[in-house]
């Protein structure tokens, strides 16, 4: 059975699973996505045979808006993966560097990835984008889409990550774009063209104008596309453990396992960071919530040390921007009013805000700092791998990290790190190859 992330980390701990298990479910959903690509043909043939294609030429605009509101959040997310600020390696300026790393330290990295990997020598291309988030991704489209198609590097990722780790990530999103994908994922333009139809009819059938036909509209919206991600959801940890399992293939479990721990302490970081100023400068007349919000995305420095380094550029940032506001004096108070929204906006905010600050104030850590030989360096050896691997396991009701569950796995897919750390130790010498 497909990993559920839905579970308390002590039960969490409990199902690590075997890179054979894993293997086997994937076989077995792409051995079924006939059905699923059957199912999207079978239903643009019958919308094909339902709609009224006389009452779409005559009601143009009214198709057009049905078909975009279906669509509308897939093509928003390819439209800002198309407008965000990215540059391939290969376009990258000769004396632009990323602490220790340069375009043609990058390239050397990739380039050994893809070696070691045994992938082809071309592979797909690399960009890097002028993101904050210690993150990664994959794009791999069909049809006109495959302009977008590469490995997406977050800037911050070349800042904190030693390049060995930066391999592990490279081969982690590399499982994703070769391996470890489900095959219906590859025909998305089957779906835009049935979410396109599915618009045409609804509107057709509904025969509502105006807010109420929208709101109806939206909700078909929010179902169709829990459908159509179904699958993606339900296999979505079993691919992200073995893209992690094939990340580890280039160097080694324990470069993967340092990898992974900056990127939770990062997050912690962050989030007891976004709490504590957000909330700290709430009340203040000259910020609006969304000013608060955007000075903390902008201030965070590439490659900062730690969080001191952090909350110093974040107050920079936020005094920065009330010293603005009041040069602006009344026309700054207006603003804030209607840049707030409303008082029920600000409030629901401040609910959130006390919400998760107890919950991370009820989260139990474990003291993992302790097997570091230095605690402001993440570098683990074989030995200190194994001696965390065991504070995991001693410890099934603790977390790593200061991060409400809420926000660290609410996209459904992505294991609790440590649960990725256990799979990769358990796995580390499995006998077996990582193939589909």
């Amino acid at each position: 059975m497909p990993l559920s992330p839905h579970l308390p980390p002590e039960d969490m701990m409990h199902q690590i699973p075997d890179r054979n298990e894993l293997l086997m479910i994937l076989r077995r959903a792409n051995q079924n996505a006939w059905i699923w690509i059957s199912i999207r043909l079978v239903g643009i043939l019958v919308l094909i045979y339902l709609i009224n294609w006389n009452a779409v030429v005559l009601s143009p605009i009214a198709s057009v808006t049905a078909c975009l509101v279906i669509i509308g959040p897939l093509a928003m997310e390819l439209a800002q993966l198309w407008g965000q600020k990215k540059k391939r390696i290969e376009d990258i300026k000769e004396s632009t560097r990323f602490g220790d790393l340069d375009k043609h330290k990058l390239k050397f990295l990739y380039q050994e990835t893809l070696k070691r990997l045994d992938l082809p020598a071309v592979g797909p291309p690399v960009y890097v984008s002028n993101d904050r988030s210690l993150n990664a991704s994959a794009v791999r489209l069909t049809s006109f889409l495959t302009g977008l198609n590469g490995i997406y590097l977050h800037r911050q990722i070349l800042h904190k990550l030693r390049d060995e780790e930066v391999q592990s990530v490279m081969g982690h999103e590399l499982g994703h774009y070769y391996r470890f994908r489900l095959v219906d994922d590859r025909l998305m333009f089957l779906t835009v063209v049935l979410g396109a139809f599915v618009g045409l009819f609804a509107v057709q059938v509904i025969r509502l104008d105006g807010l109420l036909g929208f709101i109806v509209l939206s909700a078909i919206c929010s179902v169709f596309w829990m459908i159509m991600n179904h699958r993606r959801y339900k296999y979505g940890m079993t691919t992200e453990f073995l893209c992690d399992d094939f990340g580890a293939q280039v160097n080694g479990v324990e470069y993967s396992i340092s990898g992974l721990l900056k990127i939770g302490l990062d997050a912690e970081i962050r989030t007891l960071v976004y709490l504590e100023v957000l909330g700290r400068n709430l009340d203040q007349p000259d910020l609006s919530p969304k000013e608060i919000a955007s000075s903390i995305e902008s201030a965070v420095p590439f490659g900062y040390e730690d969080e001191s380094d952090l909350y110093e550029s974040v107050g920079r940032e936020i005094q920065a921007k009330r010293q603005q506001n009041s040069r602006l004096s009344i026309r700054g108070f207006f603003r804030y009013v209607w840049e707030s929204d409303d008082l029920d906006d600000e409030e629901a905010l401040r609910e959130t805000l006390e919400r998760q600050a107890r919950e991370i104030n009820q989260i139990e850590r474990v003291e993992w700092e302790s097997v570091l030989d230095d605690p402001s360096e993440i570098r683990l050896s074989t030995r200190q791998a194994e001696e965390l691997v065991m504070m995991i396991e001693q410890n099934p009701g603790k977390s790593l990290f200061r991060v409400p569950r809420s926000a660290a796995y609410s996209d459904g897919i992505h294991p609790p790190i440590e649960q990725r750390i256990l799979y990769l130790w358990k796995n580390r010498d499995h006998s077996s190859s990582l193939e589909l």
